[in-house]
C-alpha cells in the first residue's frame, strides 16, 4: 500500500521535476564531437594494433569466401538449367556430375568463412577485455590524481556508473558492434565490385541507387539518438549514487519514516530513466523498419527488371541466364545488408559513443598541481607548522579564510574551535595538502609545503576523522593500515593506547576477526577507537583529530582523552573540537570566526578575557546558541 502510494506522488510530481532536469543539465547533454571520440577511441585500440589487424584480415578473408560463394552457386544453377532444357529437348537423363566440383567448393568456401569468423571472433574478443583493463587501470589511475574538489562535486554513483557501466558498455562495443562495421565495409566494397563485373548496369544502378538514402537516414538518426543515450547514461549514474546513499543510509531513512519519500524518489529517477531509454530506443529502432523497407523495395524491383530482362534476353538487353539473377541478386542482398545490420547496431553505437565520451570527460579532468621534489625532507620531521598570511576560498565568489597566520611549535597541542563553516577542518584540508592555498604558505619544518611530494608531506601526519573509515577484512589488517611494517606487538601497543584490546580480545577471534562492510558488525565508538589504534601505529610527527571523540560516551572519551594526553607528548598535534571540555590542556587554543583567528591563547586566559571563546564555552552548559556575527 505504501509503494503504491509513493508511485502515485511520483506520477505527480514527475513532469516538474523532468522539466527542471533537463534545464539543469541542458549543457551536459549536448551530444560531444562524435568524430573526436571515435578517433580517441581508435587511438585507445592502438596498442593492440597486431591483433586487431588480424582481426580485418579474418574479415577480408570471410568477405572474400562469401563474395566468390555466389559464383558457384549461380554455375551450380546455370548447369542445372542447361540440364534441363536438354532433358526437354532430347529426352536425356538428368546428370548432376558436372556439378559435383561447384557443390565442394561451395562447402569448402562456406566452412572456411565460418573458420574465419571464429578467429576474428576469438581475437576481438580478446581485444575488447584487454581493452577494459586498460581503461579501468587507467580510470584508477586517474582518480588517485584527482583534486578532492571533483569528488566534492560529484557523486559516488556518477564516478561508480563510469568506472563499471560505461566501460562494459565500451568493451562490448569492441567485441560486436566495430566488428560488425569492419565486416559490413569490407562486405560492401567486395559486394558492390563483383555487382560491377557482371556489366548490368541498368541492375548495378537499381541496386545501389537506394544506398545513400539509407547512409543519410542513419546518419540523422544515429545523432538524434545519441543525445538521448548520453542523457540514458547520465541518469543511470544518478540511479546508482541514490541507490548506494540509501543503502549507506537505511537506518536513517527508517528511523526518520523517509521510506515513502525515498521510494518516491527512486521511482522518479526510474521514471525519468525508462522514459530516456524508451525514446532512445524507440528513435533509434525506428531505422531498422525504414531499411528494411527500402531494401524490399530493392529488391522486388531487382526482380522484376531482372525478370524483363531475361525475358528479353534474345534483343541483346539480357543479364544472362537464371544463375547470373541469382548471382546478383545474392550480391545485391550481400551489398545492402551490412546496412541493415548497421541500423541494428546503431543503438550500442551509439550508447557506446556516449558511455566513451563520459569515460574520457573523466579522464580529461584536471589533475592535482604535479607534485614538486625540490624539498624532500630527510627522515621524520620535527614538527614545526606554521600558516604565513593564508588565503583561500572554495569558490572565489565566497569568501573564506584571509590573511591567516598562526605557528605550532613542535611537541605542541593546537586546539581550532568555532561555529561551524569557520574554517576549522579547512585548515587540515589545506595542511594536507587536499587543497592548495590561494596566497600565502604553510611551512613544515621551514620548508613550504608545496615544494615537497604530497606522498612525502602526509608520511609526516596521521588523522582520525569524524567519519571512521574501515574496509571489509580484519580488525588488524585494518590497524596495520597505518603502517604496512607494522609488526603484531606494535599493533597490541597502539590497541592498548586506544583503548580498544580489551574488547577486540574479548571476541572469539580477537584481532583476526573480520570486520564487515562498513564494519557494520562493531559499534561507532568502537569502529572510532579502531581509526585511532590506527593513527597510533602510524607512529606519525604531526597528529590530526577531527571530532575524533564524537562519536563516543563519556567514559569511552575520558579513556582516549586520557591515550591521546600521552599520544600527543613530543607530537605537534591539531585538535578540532565542538565539545570545548576535550581542549581545556590544549598549549594553545585558536579561535575560527568566518575564516579568521578572534582569539588565541590557553583555556584559562580565553575564559578570563570572556570574548567570543567564553560565549561558546558556556552556551555549551546553558540553553543559549552562540551568534556567529
Amino acid at each position: 500500500m505504501r509503494k503504491n502510494k509513493a508511485l502515485s506522488v511520483a506520477d505527480q510530481t514527475y513532469e516538474s521535476r523532468y522539466s527542471a532536469y533537463r534545464k539543469e543539465r541542458k549543457d551536459e547533454q549536448k551530444p560531444e564531437n562524435a568524430r573526436r571520440t571515435v578517433v580517441r577511441f581508435f587511438l585507445l585500440i592502438r596498442p593492440h594494433a597486431f591483433a586487431m589487424a588480424v582481426v580485418v584480415l579474418m574479415a577480408m578473408a570471410t568477405t572474400v569466401c562469401n563474395v566468390i560463394a555466389p559464383q558457384y552457386m549461380g554455375d551450380v544453377i546455370d548447369i542445372i538449367q542447361k540440364r534441363l532444357e536438354e532433358r526437354v529437348a532430347t529426352g536425356a537423363a538428368f546428370d548432376f556430375s558436372a556439378t559435383y566440383q561447384k557443390l565442394i567448393m561451395l562447402a569448402v568456401l562456406y566452412g572456411l568463412s565460418s573458420l574465419f569468423s571464429f578467429v576474428q571472433e576469438f581475437v576481438s574478443a580478446g581485444v575488447s577485455q584487454r581493452l577494459v583493463c586498460t581503461l579501468r587501470e587507467q580510470l584508477n589511475g586517474k582518480l588517485s590524481r584527482l583534486p578532492l574538489s571533483y569528488f566534492d562535486r560529484q557523486t559516488k554513483g556518477q564516478v561508480i556508473s563510469k568506472m563499471i557501466n560505461d566501460i562494459q558498455n565500451v568493451s562490448s562495443s569492441v567485441q560486436s558492434s566495430i566488428l560488425t562495421v569492419m565486416t559490413s565495409a569490407i562486405q560492401v566494397v567486395g559486394s558492390f565490385i563483383m555487382l560491377m563485373s557482371t556489366r548490368s548496369y541498368w541492375m548495378v544502378l537499381v541496386a545501389v541507387g537506394l544506398a545513400p538514402v539509407s547512409g543519410l537516414l542513419s546518419y540523422r538518426v544515429s545523432r538524434i539518438s545519441k543525445k538521448w543515450f548520453r542523457r540514458y547514461w547520465d541518469i543511470m549514474g544518478d540511479m546508482n549514487g541514490h541507490i548506494e546513499e540509501m543503502y549507506a543510509g537505511h537506518t536513517i531513512v527508517r528511523i526518520f519514516g523517509h521510506e515513502d519519500a525515498s521510494i518516491a524518489e527512486f521511482a522518479d529517477i526510474t521514471q525519468r530513466l525508462g522514459h530516456t531509454s524508451f525514446v532512445a530506443h524507440m528513435i533509434s529502432g525506428l531505422l531498422n523498419p525504414a531499411l528494411t523497407l527500402i531494401k524490399n523495395i530493392n529488391y522486388v524491383s531487382l526482380c522484376i527488371l531482372g525478370g524483363y530482362l531475361y525475358v528479353n534476353a534474345k534483343s541483346g538487353a539480357g543479364i544472362g541466364g537464371l544463375g547470373s539473377i541469382t548471382k546478383f541478386l545474392t550480391y545485391s542482398g550481400n551489398f545492402s545488408q551490412p546496412i541493415i545490420n548497421l541500423s541494428t547496431i546503431i543503438n550500442n553505437i551509439q550508447s557506446s559513443l556516449a558511455s566513451a565520451e563520459r569515460v574520457f570527460n573523466l579522464l580529461d579532468e584536471p589533475e592535482e598541481a604535479p607534485d614538486c621534489t625540490d624539498n624532500e625532507p630527510e627522515g621524520t620531521a620535527k614538527g614545526l607548522v606554521e600558516f604565513q598570511h593564508v588565503a583561500f576560498r572554495y569558490k572565489e565568489e565566497i569568501p573564506l579564510i584571509d590573511d591567516l597566520s598562526l605557528t605550532a611549535k613542535p611537541g605542541s597541542v593546537t586546539a581550532i574551535v568555532g561555529p561551524t563553516g569557520a574554517g576549522k577542518t579547512t585548515i587540515v584540508n589545506l595542511l594536507m595538502r587536499f587543497y592548495d592555498v590561494n596566497a600565502g604558505r604553510i611551512l613544515l619544518d621551514g620548508t613550504d609545503i608545496t615544494t615537497m611530494s604530497r606522498d612525502a608531506l602526509r608520511a609526516n601526519f596521521g588523522m582520525v576523522l569524524q567519519d571512521t573509515w574501515l574496509f571489509q577484512g580484519t580488525i588488524k589488517e585494518n590497524i596495520r593500515y597505518g603502517n604496512a611494517e607494522a609488526t603484531d606487538e606494535q599493533i597490541e601497543a597502539a590497541a592498548k593506547a586506544a583503548h580498544i584490546y580489551d574488547y577486540i580480545m574479548s571476541l572469539p577471534k580477537g584481532f583476526d576477526t573480520e570486520l564487515t562492510e562498513d564494519a557494520a558488525n562493531i559499534s561507532q565508538g568502537q569502529r572510532q577507537l579502531i581509526t585511532i589504534a590506527r593513527a597510533i601505529v602510524a607512529n606519525p610527527a604531526v597528529l590530526i583529530l577531527d571530532e575524533a571523540t564524537s562519536s563516543v560516551d563519556t567514559k569511552t572519551e575520558q579513556q582516549i582523552q586520557n591515550a591521546m594526553n600521552t599520544l600527543m607528548a613530543g607530537r605537534t598535534s591539531f585538535v578540532i573540537a565542538h565539545r570545548l571540555s576535550t581542549i581545556k590542556n590544549a598549549d594553545n587554543i585558536l579561535v575560527m570566526k568566518k575564516g579568521a583567528i578572534v582569539e588565541q591563547g590557553t583555556h584559562e586566559a580565553l575564559l578570563a578575557a570572556d570574548g567570543f571563546y567564553a560565549l561558546l564555552y558556556n552556551s555549551q552548559y546553558t540553553d543559549g546558541i552562540p551568534p556567529e556575527d
